[in-house]
């Protein structure tokens, strides 16, 4: 089995390979892995407020990458992005994940008020989206609460990382009396320490690896 990881920075090695491809890819080994990484992506996406037509045709066009590589998943680890993972998965003949869809079966099922928190507000609103989405599959009534850490994410960017770390956590510390459950909206924040809360804090990580592992052997199995 190969698992194609998409990025949208060319920061994955830190962010995303490092603390949770390689630990994941010890434990099964007999999966092969590959990056493809554009941040552009993430620029053009901030710049216009949302995904536009031409980061969904690049996306698609990796994507086709990945296959023509002999990828038998992808796992697309950017939040602000996945409105176009959606549209253009079924134009895809493999299984594309994006990041936060396991990560919001589990907030739909922890509570009815959900928090999210991010780093960047373009990431927000499509995991809001994707947990209305998951509540609805479920039947469920949610609330969806979203408070942003300002200036985070260009601190990370910035390669200040403690400053990103502080952010997010003051924040964090303001959300979690409002909710029953609090999501951190980016693969970026998930290794920012922080007290135990009353609430259960889901992060994006092993979680979506194991649900794009699942992916490649369901598919298998058809």
């Amino acid at each position: 089995m190969k698992l194609c990881t998409l990025h949208t920075t060319d920061q994955f090695m830190e962010l995303m390979s490092d603390p949770f491809t390689k630990p994941f890819l010890k434990d099964h080994p007999e999966i092969e892995q590959m990056d493809i990484a554009d941040s552009s992506l993430i620029a053009e996406t901030q710049a216009a407020g949302y995904a536009t037509p031409a980061v969904a045709r690049r996306m698609y066009n990796y994507m086709m990458c990945a296959v023509d590589a002999g990828a038998d998943a992808i796992l697309v680890t950017c939040t602000s992005v996945n409105t176009v993972t959606k549209q253009v998965r079924s134009m895809v003949p493999i299984p594309v994940i994006s990041i936060e869809e396991p990560v919001a079966e589990k907030a739909v099922e922890a509570g009815c008020k959900i928090g999210i928190l991010s780093s960047l507000a373009t990431s927000a609103e499509p995991v809001k989206t994707t947990i209305l989405e998951k509540a609805k599959e479920a039947g469920k009534q949610v609330e969806v609460r979203i408070e942003v850490a300002d200036g985070a994410f260009e601190a990370l960017m910035g390669g200040d990382r403690p400053l990103h770390d502080d952010k997010v956590r003051a924040a964090l510390e303001k959300l979690v009396r409002e909710v029953d459950v609090v999501v951190f909206a980016q693969m970026s924040m998930a290794l920012v320490t922080h007290p135990e809360y009353d609430v259960p804090v889901l992060k994006f990580g092993r979680l979506s690896y194991d649900a794009a592992r699942q992916a490649m052997i369901d598919a298998s199995a058809k």
